[in-house]
Protein backbone atom coordinates (compact mmCIF):
# COMPACT_ATOMS: atom_id res chain seq x y z
CA UNK A 1 0.00 0.00 0.00
CA UNK A 2 2.90 2.17 1.05
CA UNK A 3 4.13 1.73 -2.49
CA UNK A 4 1.21 2.64 -4.02
CA UNK A 5 0.74 5.57 -1.94
CA UNK A 6 4.74 6.63 -3.35
CA UNK A 7 3.93 5.98 -6.66
CA UNK A 8 0.90 8.29 -6.93
CA UNK A 9 1.97 10.87 -4.62
CA UNK A 10 5.88 11.03 -6.47
CA UNK A 11 3.90 12.31 -9.89
CA UNK A 12 1.76 15.08 -8.54
CA UNK A 13 4.97 16.49 -6.83
CA UNK A 14 7.14 16.18 -10.04
CA UNK A 15 3.87 17.89 -12.15
CA UNK A 16 3.92 20.67 -9.20
CA UNK A 17 7.26 21.76 -9.57
CA UNK A 18 7.26 21.60 -13.00
CA UNK A 19 4.48 23.83 -13.65
CA UNK A 20 6.42 26.19 -10.83
CA UNK A 21 8.84 27.03 -12.97
CA UNK A 22 9.63 30.21 -14.16
CA UNK A 23 9.00 31.51 -17.96
CA UNK A 24 11.35 34.18 -18.29
CA UNK A 25 10.39 34.30 -22.03
CA UNK A 26 7.45 35.49 -21.68
CA UNK A 27 6.88 39.35 -22.20
CA UNK A 28 4.44 41.50 -22.89
CA UNK A 29 3.91 44.67 -25.28
CA UNK A 30 2.22 47.41 -24.04
CA UNK A 31 -1.14 47.75 -26.35
CA UNK A 32 -1.09 51.42 -26.25
CA UNK A 33 1.40 53.37 -28.09
CA UNK A 34 4.16 55.04 -26.28
CA UNK A 35 5.94 57.88 -28.00
CA UNK A 36 10.05 57.72 -28.10
CA UNK A 37 11.45 60.38 -26.23
CA UNK A 38 14.65 62.44 -26.12
CA UNK A 39 15.52 64.66 -22.67
CA UNK A 40 17.59 67.19 -23.27
CA UNK A 41 19.15 70.14 -22.08
CA UNK A 42 21.62 73.12 -22.74
CA UNK A 43 25.07 74.16 -21.49
CA UNK A 44 27.34 76.43 -21.92
CA UNK A 45 31.02 75.80 -22.27
CA UNK A 46 31.88 76.12 -18.95
CA UNK A 47 29.10 73.72 -17.94
CA UNK A 48 26.43 76.21 -16.75
CA UNK A 49 23.01 75.24 -16.89
CA UNK A 50 21.56 77.72 -19.95
CA UNK A 51 17.64 76.64 -19.35
CA UNK A 52 17.63 75.67 -15.50
CA UNK A 53 19.54 78.07 -14.08
CA UNK A 54 18.45 81.00 -11.72
CA UNK A 55 19.01 83.26 -14.53
CA UNK A 56 18.76 81.24 -17.37
CA UNK A 57 19.47 82.72 -20.88
CA UNK A 58 16.99 80.91 -22.62
CA UNK A 59 14.21 81.12 -19.99
CA UNK A 60 11.92 77.79 -20.40
CA UNK A 61 9.01 79.64 -21.08
CA UNK A 62 9.59 81.16 -24.61
CA UNK A 63 11.05 77.68 -25.75
CA UNK A 64 9.01 76.54 -28.93
CA UNK A 65 9.14 73.14 -30.36
CA UNK A 66 8.11 72.52 -33.94
CA UNK A 67 8.78 70.23 -36.88
CA UNK A 68 8.47 71.68 -40.81
CA UNK A 69 5.55 70.02 -42.54
CA UNK A 70 6.54 69.98 -46.80
CA UNK A 71 4.33 73.50 -47.20
CA UNK A 72 6.42 74.69 -44.79
CA UNK A 73 3.87 74.91 -42.02
CA UNK A 74 5.02 75.01 -38.10
CA UNK A 75 4.01 71.76 -36.37
CA UNK A 76 4.25 72.35 -32.55
CA UNK A 77 5.72 69.28 -31.09
CA UNK A 78 4.37 68.10 -27.58
CA UNK A 79 6.71 68.15 -24.70
CA UNK A 80 7.02 68.22 -21.18
CA UNK A 81 9.18 69.98 -18.92
CA UNK A 82 11.01 68.64 -15.44
CA UNK A 83 12.44 71.36 -13.66
CA UNK A 84 13.66 68.72 -11.11
CA UNK A 85 16.06 66.65 -13.03
CA UNK A 86 16.54 69.85 -15.52
CA UNK A 87 15.63 68.48 -18.65
CA UNK A 88 12.82 69.50 -21.28
CA UNK A 89 11.34 65.15 -22.78
CA UNK A 90 10.25 65.95 -26.32
CA UNK A 91 8.28 63.70 -28.18
CA UNK A 92 9.68 61.84 -31.28
CA UNK A 93 7.97 60.00 -34.15
CA UNK A 94 9.47 56.60 -34.13
CA UNK A 95 11.57 56.63 -37.56
CA UNK A 96 15.35 55.77 -38.28
CA UNK A 97 16.15 59.23 -38.73
CA UNK A 98 13.83 63.00 -37.90
CA UNK A 99 14.60 66.70 -37.43
CA UNK A 100 12.83 69.55 -35.64
CA UNK A 101 13.42 72.74 -34.35
CA UNK A 102 14.10 73.88 -31.21
CA UNK A 103 13.56 78.12 -30.57
CA UNK A 104 15.37 79.21 -27.48
CA UNK A 105 14.33 82.58 -28.15
CA UNK A 106 13.22 84.34 -30.89
CA UNK A 107 16.35 84.44 -33.36
CA UNK A 108 18.16 81.60 -31.98
CA UNK A 109 16.68 78.40 -33.53
CA UNK A 110 18.59 74.99 -33.59
CA UNK A 111 18.11 72.11 -35.62
CA UNK A 112 17.88 69.17 -33.98
CA UNK A 113 18.44 65.53 -35.99
CA UNK A 114 18.11 62.28 -34.35
CA UNK A 115 18.41 58.84 -35.46
CA UNK A 116 17.25 55.79 -34.12
CA UNK A 117 17.29 52.25 -34.46
CA UNK A 118 15.12 49.03 -33.59
CA UNK A 119 16.49 47.49 -30.36
CA UNK A 120 17.12 43.92 -31.03
CA UNK A 121 17.71 43.64 -27.44
CA UNK A 122 14.58 44.85 -26.48
CA UNK A 123 11.59 42.11 -26.61
CA UNK A 124 9.56 44.08 -27.92
CA UNK A 125 11.38 45.65 -30.86
CA UNK A 126 10.81 49.67 -29.70
CA UNK A 127 13.40 52.37 -31.61
CA UNK A 128 16.00 53.27 -29.08
CA UNK A 129 17.71 57.00 -29.89
CA UNK A 130 21.32 56.11 -30.94
CA UNK A 131 21.93 59.86 -32.07
CA UNK A 132 20.57 63.42 -31.44
CA UNK A 133 22.42 66.33 -33.21
CA UNK A 134 22.35 69.80 -32.23
CA UNK A 135 23.17 72.27 -35.88
CA UNK A 136 25.17 68.71 -37.20
CA UNK A 137 27.30 68.13 -33.53
CA UNK A 138 26.51 65.33 -31.94
CA UNK A 139 25.22 65.89 -28.10
CA UNK A 140 26.24 64.05 -25.29
CA UNK A 141 24.38 61.33 -23.77
CA UNK A 142 24.53 60.81 -20.06
CA UNK A 143 23.26 56.74 -19.33
CA UNK A 144 22.78 57.65 -15.82
CA UNK A 145 20.09 60.57 -16.04
CA UNK A 146 19.07 59.90 -19.11
CA UNK A 147 19.80 63.24 -20.80
CA UNK A 148 21.17 64.53 -23.60
CA UNK A 149 22.96 67.78 -23.66
CA UNK A 150 23.98 70.13 -26.03
CA UNK A 151 26.66 73.46 -25.54
CA UNK A 152 25.56 76.58 -26.72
Amino acid sequence: MVNYFKLFVLPIIFLTVGACKSNDNNVFCAEIYIPMVSNINYVNENGKDLIFSDSPLYPIEGIELYKIAPNDQHIPLSFTINRAQKFIAVNLEKMENGTYYMQLKPGVIDRISYTAKIDEGDPCKDYKLTDLKQNDKSGQYDKKTQVWTFKK
